[in-house]
């Protein structure tokens, strides 16, 4: 399938950012499955040997997403859980890792991503993350837990040592400063101990 840009939409700008790991990518992780969106894009883009995990806290965006990626289902583990709690579940390094922080869209402002789980999974995820692997971090400062993330994220993502990380960010500029923008992350530089 071919992938389709929206130039105005940061999610779309860096997914076509990443469809050249994603070509290569084995192990894909989608941290925050939401509607299914994201994991049907990493079904779509990765090859038929990749597996991929789509974790989410709630049952709904569960069912949302195996709806979605119906076709892809035998490639993919939906996993009930917290991504804090992506250690439990991953044995295998992670060659590509998105979150899409925030809320479920269509439904209540009242579960959303937190800074502790979010700041966790990230760890993990980056203690895991493969050579040239990728992570992407979706943020959305316009609401009040989706503000405190992206604060952390800033710290958390400045002090990563650039002989191990490049970290990216990507921001539209004219527009709201509350507007949704996106960190990539790659390790550069795995060390032994990892």
């Amino acid at each position: 399938m071919r992938y389709v840009q929206t130039v105005s939409n940061v999610l779309n700008l860096v997914k076509a950012a990443i469809l050249p790991a994603l070509a290569k990518a084995k192990v894909v992780v989608d941290a925050t499955a939401g509607n299914g969106n994201d994991t049907l894009f990493l079904a779509e883009h990765t090859g038929d040997e990749a597996k991929i995990y789509a974790f989410d806290i709630q049952q709904a965006a569960l069912d949302n997403t195996r709806v979605k990626t119906a076709a892809y289902a035998q490639r993919i583990v939906y996993v009930l859980r917290s991504h804090a709690e992506l250690d439990c579940v991953v044995a295998e390094d992670i060659d590509l890792a998105m979150f899409n922080l925030g809320y479920l869209p269509g439904e209540g402002h009242n579960v959303t991503t937190q800074v502790e789980s979010t700041r966790e999974a990230l760890r993990q995820v980056l203690a895991k993350l493969s050579l040239n692997g990728v992570c992407v971090l979706v943020v959305y400062p316009g609401h009040e837990a989706g503000e405190q993330e992206a604060a952390m994220l800033e710290d958390y993502l400045s002090a990563l040592v650039k002989q191990d990380y490049t970290v990216g960010c990507y921001r539209l500029l004219n527009h709201s400063r509350t507007a949704p923008y996106a960190y990539v992350v790659e390790k550069v530089r795995k060390r032994s101990e990892d």
